[in-house]
């Protein structure tokens, strides 16, 4: 590890009361708490782009559209459009 890395990891356990390993544990989770979350974000746009691009997908979410649109308007409330009764 860089001498300065050393230096300011030291001081800044010592500020905190901790150990610097106990700080380089602490740092190394945060990091790989930040990248495992962007690893599932990037996988999730992935998917989505998948799913913009599949013909097959694109249809039965059109079919669930016209299945939910029919059920909802039979609803009395027309909670869906902020008009109640």
């Amino acid at each position: 590890m860089p001498d300065d890395l050393v230096e300011e990891s030291t001081r800044l356990a010592n500020r905190l009361g901790i150990t610097q390993a106990q700080l380089m544990q602490q740092a190394l989770r945060h990091e790989l708490t930040i990248i495992e979350r962007e690893q599932e974000r990037r996988a999730m746009a992935s998917s989505v782009r998948a799913m913009r691009d599949d013909p097959d997908y694109l249809e039965q979410a059109d079919a669930l559209d016209q299945e939910f649109a029919e059920v909802i308007a039979d609803e009395p409330e027309a909670w869906w459009n902020g008009h109640s009764h």
